[in-house]
């Protein structure tokens, strides 16, 4: 799981055939290769999302990059549904849990015997402020606390009651190094999914559907509002040290939605393309964010890329369809339905801020993928009594 940028890990060639080799060992360790019924195991509404991403490589402005890019996300969403129907959900969110604690651990030990790397150090054109802000063995701080907060979530909502003494022991050093990162956004959304994932089980389950259809149609309203009253919306936000400058990026790309709200870019042909990249028609010429890699608002990034149909239809398949089927099954009314509902919450609060949906092997769009398959499982499952 990534936490880089597309700087830094995009022309990687070891990375892009490490996740290739990872897929043709799991269909070798599974024997699905023989008659490639993996494919089944790839849950429908992560086939249309992808189905239509491929399609937007029609008009994407740069081809050759949207098609590697879109190589490595269906990659590791296939990979990861092969896995989780081969062990089970129960067993896949045990090995879940080992990695994130390997990988907190491996932090903590690059930031107390590697600090110049654990630790973000004075870098020239780098915002002063990270200075001292834990990022443990991720390149930014930000990465490293959506990964502690997850962390925090796949412990805190277990059912099994053995082992709680290092159950706690791993949820503290976890939220201790998720306040080092300083990342306000993380420690904020990790303690409103804790609280969403307690009322999900708290309250009846016949309540949530209306609840959850009332807070789709006000997102659908404010995204509305947003597009057509954006440059209004923006102006309060017009300096470069308002929410550290995502705002000037936003107003690119809210211009450039507006005028190719239909189709966008094409997937992974927005950022970091070179000279070809829209953002350079719509910045002002010098502007820091011209060498951005992101838009730091997935919703925005999504809309740029696959045009507001598109966003819709990422939005419907990997968020509102999922979180209905969990608002309105039996199966779910347990710590396991309480966890998937906390990461939902975590994710759709985090591509506020930053952009994870469909990006590829982050570690957050590998949760939302995960979460995905094991619903989809535990359906297939309890169609045939066996959950």
């Amino acid at each position: 799981m990534s936490g880089g940028t597309a700087s830094m890990t995009e022309g990687n060639p070891f990375r892009q055939l490490g996740y290739v080799l990872i897929l043709l060992i799991i269909l070798a360790g599974t024997g699905i290769h023989r008659d490639f019924r993996g494919l089944s195991a790839l849950p429908g509404n992560v086939r249309v999302i992808l189905a239509y991403c491929w399609l937007s490589i029609v008009w994407a402005i740069d081809p050759s990059i949207a098609t590697r890019r879109l190589a490595l996300t269906t990659i590791v969403a296939l990979s990861v549904a092969i896995a989780i129907q081969s062990l089970g959900v129960a067993k896949s969110i045990a090995h879940i849990r080992i990695a994130l604690t390997l990988a907190l651990f491996a932090s903590y030990a690059t930031v107390l015997f590697f600090p110049s790397v654990g630790i973000h150090q004075p870098e020239a054109g780098r915002d002063v402020a990270l200075i001292g802000d834990w990022r443990g063995i991720y390149p930014e701080k930000n990465f490293m606390g959506a990964l502690c907060a997850i962390t925090v979530l796949c412990f805190y909502f277990m059912e099994q009651k053995h082992l709680s003494f290092l159950r706690w022991i791993v949820i503290i050093a976890a939220f201790l190094f998720l306040m080092k990162t300083g990342s306000k956004t993380s420690t904020a959304l990790a303690l409103l999914a804790l609280l969403s994932g307690h009322a999900f089980r708290a309250n009846n389950h016949r309540d949530w559907p209306l609840a959850f259809a009332a807070a789709m149609t006000s997102a659908f309203c404010f995204g509305v509002i947003l597009l057509w009253y954006g440059e209004w919306l923006m102006e309060p936000l017009d300096r470069d040290d308002t929410l550290t400058g995502r705002s000037q990026i936003w107003r690119v790309l809210i211009a450039y939605i507006s005028d190719h709200w239909r189709l966008g870019a094409g997937y992974g042909s927005f950022w970091y393309i070179g000279d070809v990249s829209p953002v350079y028609d719509y910045a002002k010429g010098g502007s820091w964010f011209e060498i951005a890699s992101q838009g730091h608002n997935g919703y925005l990034d999504i809309a740029s890329q696959i045009g507001l149909p598109g966003l819709a239809i990422a939005l419907y398949f990997l968020i509102v369809n999922p979180v209905a089927t969990l608002l309105s099954h039996p199966a779910y009314n347990n710590k396991t339905g309480a966890l998937f509902i906390a990461i939902f919450v975590f994710c759709v609060g985090h591509n506020l801020t930053e952009s994870t949906l469909l990006s590829r092997d982050h570690v957050l769009q590998f949760m939302i993928i995960v979460v995905i398959c094991m619903i989809h499982t535990i359906d297939r499952n309890y169609q045939h009594h066996q959950f």
